[in-house]
């Protein structure tokens, strides 16, 4: 993917953020958040616009949740396609990643190690995990594709 791609995909989810009111100091995506992302749109090179996008991005609109055996994680909202980057420590881990409805979105089963699933749609979710050991989930953001 070219710098261009990856900036227009960021543009694309900033877009939607400002659409959305976002951009204003909306209380879910606080203060901080927003005047990072104003910041960032001040940025007159393209590089330096795109990585100061990603840092605040990772920063400020990624969710983390860890813990041992069976969990079910906060409820979280994604505007757009997410991925969930895993850390699992012991033999059995299984995510299964809900809508607040109920409704399966997507599961997968692995042993040790780090992976990642990615979810294609946006909306409020949840993910229930099955394991034996301590985990580590990291729920961001994919740029929108086009």
């Amino acid at each position: 993917m070219t710098v261009r791609q990856r900036f227009a995909g960021l543009l694309a989810v900033v877009a939607v953020l400002a659409a959305s009111g976002v951009l204003a100091a909306d209380p879910a995506l606080g203060d901080k958040a927003a005047a990072a992302l104003r910041s960032c749109r001040a940025q007159t090179g393209d590089n330096d616009r795109l990585a100061c996008y990603d840092r605040a991005v990772d920063r400020h609109l990624s969710f983390d949740f860890a813990g041992h055996g069976r969990e079910s994680t906060a409820v979280f909202t994604s505007p757009g396609p997410f991925r969930v980057r895993y850390r699992n420590e012991d033999v059995i881990f299984v995510i299964y990643i809900y809508r607040t409805s109920g409704k399966l979105v997507r599961s997968y089963g692995t042993g040790p190690g780090e992976g990642h699933l990615d979810v294609d749609t946006s909306g409020e979710f949840y993910i229930e995990v099955k394991a034996t050991g301590t985990w580590k989930l990291w729920v961001t953001p994919l740029p929108a594709r086009g």
